[in-house]
Parts: structure tokens; C-alpha cells; sequence
């Protein structure tokens, strides 16, 4: 596998995350490249190989993928107060594991 392989396959849009993921890919399969040079074919370098290109191929899969909808960000989020609950809510309720509220194991 070359770096000229992956240059944009499979992305047709833009995305800066995907961009810069692809970036350190690209410079990751130099760097092991170089390594693979130096060291020959170990298991170890060959793992390297495997990885980043199922890497590179996870990256295309991603690019094709469309954009996320726009409903999951922070407006979904539902906050629960810190504030104690009023003891009056846990009046008749048992404990867990433990059975009724007034009887301790």
C-alpha cells in the first residue's frame, strides 16, 4: 500500500476532522515505511503495515458515510440537579437488596 492509494478515496466531502485524521495516517504509513525499510519484514512491522492500512481503509469507510444529523448535540441533554431529593419521595419505597426501609440487615 503507498500513500498515493489514499490520497482522497472515498471522501467526496470535505471534512476537516476526516482531513486531519487522514493527514497523520498518511505520515503514520512514512514512518512505518521507514521502518519497514530499517527493520525488514519482523511480525511486529508487518502488524504495523496491517494496522495502518486498515486504518486508511476505516478512514475511507468513514468519508462515505453522510454528515450526523444535527439533533445530536447538546440541546438533547437532559441536566439532573445536585440538589438532594425531597426525603418525602422515598417514604414507602424498600431499599435494594435490603427489603423495607425500616429494616437493616
Amino acid at each position: 500500500m503507498s500513500v498515493r492509494e489514499h490520497g482522497t478515496a472515498g471522501s467526496t466531502a470535505v471534512d476537516p476532522d476526516v482531513a486531519q485524521v487522514r493527514r497523520a495516517l498518511v505520515e503514520l504509513e512514512r514512518a512505518v515505511g521507514r521502518l519497514q525499510a530499517h527493520h525488514s519484514e519482523t511480525l511486529g512491522v508487518r502488524r504495523l503495515v496491517s494496522d495502518v492500512r486498515r486504518l486508511l481503509e476505516d478512514l475511507d469507510e468513514i468519508g462515505d458515510l453522510p454528515p450526523a444529523p444535527a439533533g445530536n448535540g447538546p440541546e438533547n441533554l437532559h441536566y439532573v440537579s445536585d440538589t438532594p431529593y425531597p426525603p418525602d419521595l422515598w417514604r414507602d419505597c424498600d431499599d435494594e437488596g435490603l427489603g423495607g426501609r425500616s429494616r437493616h440487615s
